[in-house]
């Protein structure tokens, strides 16, 4: 209470996070279409190829497709990268 008697803005920690969540989605590269960011997304939460075909209803082919387009579009050597990118633009597990 002090923080908004004193003039600063105070939101609650799920509004905070959301807001934050947002503002890192938008800064999505561009290029990554629907499907690139919800194979991103798996990625983020760790997901094996066969676990992202079965959530998506892809072949894991398919996958490995989108896997390998979502690594070159983000410039990443490796899953883990693109992994660890899909959770600082606040998609996958936190």
């Amino acid at each position: 209470m002090q923080l908004a008697a004193a003039g600063h803005t105070v939101l609650p920690p799920g509004t905070a996070k959301g807001l934050l969540a947002g503002v890192a989605r938008s800064a999505l590269p561009d290029g990554l279409t629907a499907r690139d960011v919800e194979v991103l997304t798996c990625l983020g939460e760790g997901l094996s190829n066969a676990q992202i075909g079965a959530r998506l209803h892809l072949t894991e082919q398919t996958v490995k497709g989108y896997v390998s387009r979502v690594l070159t579009k983000l410039g990443c050597t490796n899953r883990t990268q693109a992994g660890l990118l899909a959770q600082r633009y606040g998609l996958g597990s936190d």
